[in-house]
This record gives structure tokens, sequence and C-alpha cells, in this order.
């Protein structure tokens, strides 16, 4: 696949975005790295999928401008595929189609985490594409909770916090556009995971 990779924000992408240059490059898939997202507001066409792996915010001055913003809302609904990882659902945090267009993810602040540190993932439906050979493992990460989700996700797997079920994982139809989400991967450990790197190759694979 010809991917566009949005990095860039406060969060350790200097960590993160090379691991997850480095195994989509060497699972034969094409990237081009953005810390701009200039390319939203230019001709997406040659894309396969745009991968989120980024926070944009106005008190960073990273925000998607309009131009950005509508391409990148137009490539989705006419077909484009999508792939958000960990917190860029939080991106433009004042613009409501963002959550609607990954089908939810982490609302800045209201959404919580306990400490960085070990704890299980748990596969909900086995049978589901991006969860092929993907058993429940522990991971050193963040467990989201708290999040914005959008009704009629399809949620593959999740995590426990104080008893409650937390959702890390769910596909998503937007328009005419196929969407993943994964909610892990907070730091290059977290990326460095197999079972992280076997979850978002498999992602890119059911959106093919």
């Amino acid at each position: 696949m010809n991917l566009l990779l949005i990095t860039g924000g406060k969060h350790p992408y200097e960590k993160t975005t090379p691991v997850l240059n480095d195994f989509l490059k060497e699972a034969g898939h094409t990237v081009t790295v953005s810390e701009s997202g200039s390319e939203l507001a230019g001709d997406l066409s040659a894309f396969d999928a745009i991968v989120l792996n980024t926070l944009r915010q106005p008190d960073t001055d990273n925000d998607l401008n309009d131009a950005e913003r509508s391409g990148f809302e137009n490539y989705v609904s006419c077909g484009g595929s999508l792939l958000s990882v960990h917190i860029s659902a939080a991106s433009c945090p004042d613009w409501a189609p963002m959550k609607k267009i990954t089908g939810g993810g982490w609302v800045l602040g209201s959404s919580w985490h306990p400490p960085f540190g070990w704890f299980q993932v748990y596969i909900d439906q086995p049978d589901h594409p991006i969860a092929a050979d993907v058993t429940n493992f522990w991971t050193y990460d963040e467990c989201y909770c708290g999040l914005d989700i959008q009704p009629g996700i399809d949620v593959f797997m999740h995590g426990v916090v104080e008893g409650e079920i937390k959702p890390l994982g769910w596909t998503h139809q937007f328009g005419g556009g196929k969407v993943a989400n994964i909610a892990l991967g907070h730091t290059d450990s977290s990326q460095q995971h197999p079972l992280f790197q076997k979850l978002i190759l498999n992602a890119l694979n059911y959106l093919m």
C-alpha cells in the first residue's frame, strides 16, 4: 500500500514514528511521512490509506487548517481508508467531525488512563480480520479510559480498568471509507511489541 503517515505533536513521536515507519516499510508498504499534514489539502488520490500517529492541537500550533480538515474528511468519506493510532483521534479538539471520522477516541481534558505500565489486552472477536493470529496479550502501554465512542463501531479488543471494559480497538465506516482504530502505541517500546505490529499490519490488510 502507498501510505501517508501523519505525525507530530505533544507525544513521543520522535520515538514512535521511526518504529512505525520502519516496520511498515519492512512489510512492503511505501510510506510518506509528514509532520506538516499539508498533503491533506492536496491530491490524496495516490494514497491507499492515511495513517494517523499524531496529536494536532491549537496550543502547539500544529492544528490542521480548514483546507487540511476538509481534504481529510473528503478523502475518507469518498472511500479512502484510515488507520488511527493511540491518541490521534484527539486531534483538532474543536472540530466535531474528527470523532465521527475515527469512530471515537481520547477527549482532551476528560479522558484518562492508569499510570503507564503493564496490562492485559483481550481479544473480543478472534475471527475479526484485525485480530488474525493475535491472542490475549500483555503490553507495557497506556489503557485508555473515558473515550468518546461513536455509535455503531465494531469493537474487537479491550482492556480492563477497575473492573470495567475499556475499548482499545475498533472498526468503523465513515461514508464510503473504512476506518480502523488501535488505541495502543504510546511510546517506542509499546510500538515494538510484536502483537502491536501485527495488529497494525492486519488493520492495513483489512483496509485494503
